[in-house]
């Protein structure tokens, strides 16, 4: 019995190792921060898809002076040119730090009920 539960002990830690190995080849967490921001948005145009059952739907907005695509990733809303959406603007330092400039997100956040 003592046997059993040594071996068990033993695969389980082989079976982890893998796993901490992996873990430390990950790249340190980059020393810049995000930043995030909620911005009122008007949208300017609405790009949406269908296949089958499954849907895209994303939205151009100005953003101080640029027009930007505002993702929605699970596709759960409806707007149209004219309307007013919150959207989450998110700033992040690149990758690994491997490039000068930093990277913008733009997600819609879901309306209050």
């Amino acid at each position: 019995m003592k046997n059993t539960i040594r071996i068990l002990i033993c695969i389980t830690a082989l079976s982890v190792l893998p796993l901490w190995a992996a873990d430390s080849a990950l790249p340190p967490a980059s020393k810049t921060p995000g930043t995030h921001e909620t911005a009122t948005l008007k949208v300017l145009k609405v790009y949406s898809a269908k296949d089958g059952d499954a849907i895209f739907q994303s939205y151009v907005v100005s953003w101080k002076d640029q027009e930007v695509v505002v993702s929605d990733q699970l596709a759960k809303t409806d707007y149209h040119v004219g309307d007013t959406i919150t959207v989450l603007v998110m700033k992040s330092a690149f990758p690994k730090g491997e490039e000068k400039h930093g990277l913008l997100h733009f997600q819609i956040l879901p309306a209050k009920k």
